[in-house]
């Protein structure tokens, strides 16, 4: 397909956990890199939107992992445009291994204008030939609202400047390394295998702000996890399974 975008790469020694396994956060990475790199072939990338005073802004995403990605397996991310979801952009995500599928993804993106920090239609910046792809094999594009967290432990996590990406936001990347450490808190293991998650992006993490983060989980690996500042206006939520 003329709009498909790939990126492959072996999984690294730094991007795996105790189990040998690919981290959450690595993945995120890559699948963020494929996006990024595909936006600016399609010619709606960081500086075209620039011009306009526009940034991308991911909003939810959903990853299902069908087995664990482990070391040295080289890893293919697959990319393309899903048309339009109400006002996002809606893009899918294929990850194989030797050609055999290994998990699924799918995101949804918006335009924000960077100086009145509003939301913009995603049709009023994509080409029009990609508005509607009807023979695309689409993932998750319903991807709801979420609960919040009701209950269970919480912690702290203060945004540091590591956190930070290129727009000056909290990486999305981020949420999933502070999930981990809840999730492996509440299931008392250093490693945690999510197969299956979702989340919704609500506001951004700035520098030196404290996020509180609340964790639901039960004993057969289901979870929901929410943040909020210190204000208690929310940031994130998550919600999947993890494997015990």
């Amino acid at each position: 397909m003329i709009y498909q975008h790939r990126i492959s790469g072996n999984i690294r020694h730094h991007e795996c956990d105790s189990r040998g396994e690919l981290k959450l956060h690595c993945l995120l990475d890559r699948l963020q890199d494929a996006a990024a790199e595909h936006a600016a072939t399609l010619n709606v990338g960081m500086d075209e939107l620039a011009e306009m005073q526009l940034i991308w802004v991911l909003s939810r995403l959903k990853i299902q992992l069908l087995r664990p990605l482990t070391l040295g397996e080289a890893l293919e991310v697959i990319t393309y445009p899903c048309g339009i979801q109400r006002i996002f952009a809606h893009r899918c995500y294929d990850l194989r291994i030797d050609g055999q599928r290994v998990g699924t993804g799918g995101s949804f993106w918006l335009p924000v204008n960077i100086k009145a920090n509003r939301p913009v239609a995603a049709k009023k910046v994509l080409p029009p030939e990609i508005m509607d792809l009807p023979d695309v094999e689409k993932f998750f594009p319903d991807m709801d609202k979420l609960p919040d967290a009701d209950g269970g432990n919480s912690a702290v996590f203060k945004v540091g400047a590591g956190d930070i990406d290129l727009n000056r936001h909290l990486n999305n990347a981020v949420y999933t390394r502070w999930i981990a450490d809840m999730l492996g808190a509440r299931y008392q293991c250093d490693a945690v295998r999510v197969t299956e998650i979702q989340l919704n992006y609500l506001s951004s993490g700035q520098f030196g702000e404290n996020i509180i983060l609340h964790c639901q989980s039960d004993d057969n690996g289901n979870f929901i996890i929410s943040g909020n500042k210190e204000d208690d206006s929310a940031v994130f939520q998550a919600a999947g399974k993890v494997v015990l």
